[in-house]
């Protein structure tokens, strides 16, 4: 298998939320829920306010999975992704209380979970994912994981550790460049 992954460049990212917008745009996602969400942080030993997007990580070992009485969460073998069958669900919440990242939602009309899916539906038609296609700074991209950590490595940029447990996130994020 070979994992699809976003690598995150937090030297590049904006804040602006175009990867939120065109996500809930995409996937028909209401107002008051989301799939992705950006967060603005200010360490306390920073001056400026950083901004980080957070989409399901696509974990290695998924919490959810793990949590999921009913079977309904799977990762398709060919990609990683990690998916729901709505069929399955059975809307218990049990993966929501399970992700360490916070990154499963729920859709209260349909009674069932609900999370990013890194648009597996326009990967099938050869299309990146709505929030990497609109994201303005370029500071998303999408593909195989092992070549976005070669291009990362290539230009000697350092990784921030987000692993939770042993989650395993295919989600990644390149620290800034300036201090």
């Amino acid at each position: 298998m070979s994992q699809y992954a976003i690598m995150v460049d937090l030297e590049r990212c904006i804040g602006c939320k175009s990867c939120e917008a065109s996500c809930k745009l995409e996937n028909g996602v209401p107002e008051g829920r989301y799939r992705t969400k950006v967060i603005w942080i200010n360490p306390r030993n920073d001056k400026r306010l950083s901004f980080m997007s957070m989409p399901c990580m696509h974990c290695e070992n998924p919490a959810c999975r793990a949590s999921c009485p009913a079977g309904a969460i799977y990762k398709r073998p060919e990609d990683g992704l990690v998916l729901i069958d709505k069929n399955k669900c059975i809307g218990c919440r049990y993966c929501s209380w399970a992700c360490p990242y916070g990154a499963m939602g729920f859709d209260a009309e349909k009674m069932v979970a609900d999370k990013c899916t890194y648009c597996a539906h326009r990967l099938a038609r050869g299309e990146q994912p709505a929030c990497v296609a609109k994201c303005p700074g370029h500071a998303l991209h999408f593909g195989r994981k092992g070549e976005l950590l070669a291009k990362a490595s290539f230009e000697k940029r350092k990784q921030r550790d987000v692993n939770i447990g042993k989650a395993g996130p295919s989600t990644f994020y390149l620290e800034r460049l300036k201090p």
